[in-house]
């Protein structure tokens, strides 16, 4: 047992499901259960029970995942330690991306960052904004950046600003959409709060949904088709030039915007890998104004 079968464990204990802990873990979901099935040989007992939403760890294998979590913490501590001493910025950075932003931005970035930092580990996560901030909040990402404000005294730092559109396959008015067919897409409620607000302020019935999906691609996918309209934000068509599309404004007129923030706290600034991060991100974000 190394390392990485630490971590296996540990994202395989936060998803309880094998497809979404192979997605994080960028490993192939035969090759994740050929690795647990080595393991329950390694220590001759069951690990997980597989069941049809998902799986559950055994007594033994809860056992096991304490301690791959003791096992991690205190591998990253005397790294960090060892990797400090040196005058360039070396370790681990554990950051949390939302999922937009990740597919749009972060290569690039992590790209030039990797250039310019080659010694810094980093270890991204990704998915919807609310559940990496709450990750942020119980201390498993030394940074997240996400969409939507947040209550956070601490460092922050404002790093994106897009506006919303609704997509349609051919071209429509603002004021057709109430009786084309939606693509709902299952986002954090923050998002959706935005959504309904700026819709029942617009409009005196609800959208004619008739699909819902929990995936960006697969929504934009659909629209292609002509299967309906649907509400994001206008990078989530970059990959559709030929979709028509038109941002939303409010009644005074004003285009509706979807911020990005970088969040982390002051204390992880004390780490060089943190902070070559943050330094660098203000400075990505500057040059976007």
């Amino acid at each position: 047992m190394d390392t990485k079968d630490c971590t296996i464990l540990k994202t395989l204990a936060e998803e309880n499901n094998i497809t979404y802990a192979a997605r994080r873990l960028f490993m192939t979901q035969p090759a994740l259960s050929e690795r647990i099935k080595k393991l329950e040989k390694e220590f001759n007992c069951p690990i997980i029970n597989r069941q049809a939403r998902g799986v559950e760890f055994t007594y033994q294998g809860q056992r096991l995942v304490r301690y791959a979590e003791d096992l991690l913490n205190s591998y990253t501590s005397v790294r960090q330690e060892l990797l400090a001493m040196g005058s360039e910025p070396r370790g681990t950075l554990n950051l949390g991306c939302s999922n937009v932003f990740a597919k749009y931005h972060i290569p690039h970035i992590l790209s030039t960052f990797k250039e310019a930092y080659p010694h810094i580990d980093i270890i991204m996560y990704t998915g919807l904004s609310y559940k990496l901030y709450h990750d942020f909040l119980e201390g498993r990402l030394h940074a997240a950046i996400i969409r939507g404000a947040h209550t956070w005294t601490e460092s922050k730092e404002h790093i994106w600003s897009e506006p919303f559109c609704f997509f349609n396959k051919t071209p429509c008015a603002v004021e057709d959409l109430p009786r084309l067919p939606y693509i709902h897409y299952q986002t954090d409620p923050n998002l959706q709060q935005t959504i309904d607000d700026w819709w029942y302020s617009h409009y005196s019935q609800p959208p004619m949904r008739t699909i819902e999906v929990n995936d960006i691609d697969t929504c934009m996918k659909l629209v292609n088709q002509g299967l309906g309209f649907t509400i994001l934000t206008q990078s989530c068509g970059n990959d559709y030039p030929n979709l028509f599309k038109e941002t939303l404004k409010d009644l005074d007129g004003h285009i509706m915007t979807r911020d990005t923030w970088m969040y982390t706290r002051n204390s992880a600034l004390e780490s060089k890998p943190v902070q070559a991060f943050y330094s660098f991100m203000k400075t990505w974000a500057d040059t976007k104004v």
